[in-house]
């Protein structure tokens, strides 16, 4: 059992600015933000926030966001694309997406780092087939470490 907390407004206002910093975009939408014990933060619809969350054992609830690795935000597959497509219906272009061919998505599915040249700021990047996002990764020295979790790795269908 996990015990969650939901975010308050200034908690909020800064995730929101951390992501805005991060990628250049926050979530638009009206969403409760809970987080766990482990810094994880989960989404939820506001209706959901108003439960007493105190009285419920709750093993999982929400979409996972992503872990707040303070200073920065690692938005988990389904928050990146989450942030992709709320910011492409808000005709907003997003920073900090790299661009993967065939070649690195078949290599980045099988777990290992990419070596690729995204210039000299270590940063956190979203990752892009055509458009596809294959979620958030860590840029780093001229290398993409690879944060994809085992369940996801395997022989890629493209």
């Amino acid at each position: 059992m996990q015990t969650l907390t939901i975010l308050n407004s200034k908690e909020i206002k800064a995730l929101k600015q951390q992501l805005e910093n991060q990628f250049g975009y926050s979530f638009k939408e009206d969403y409760a933000y809970l987080r766990n014990e482990k810094d994880r933060i989960f989404i939820i619809s506001k209706d959901l926030a108003k439960i007493d969350w105190k009285k419920l054992i709750v093993d999982k609830v929400g979409l996972y966001l992503g872990e707040d690795l303070a200073p920065e935000f690692r938005l988990s597959k389904e928050g990146a694309q989450l942030l992709y497509l709320e910011a492409k219906k808000n005709k907003v272009t997003l920073k900090k997406v790299v661009d993967l061919t065939k070649e690195e998505v078949k290599t980045y599915f099988t777990g290992i780092d990419l070596p690729k040249e995204c210039g000299k700021e270590n940063r956190l990047v979203i990752l892009r087939y055509r458009e596809d996002i294959l979620g958030c990764a860590k840029y780093k020295e001229g290398r993409i470490l690879n944060f994809l979790p085992k369940i996801h790795r395997g022989e890629v269908i493209l």
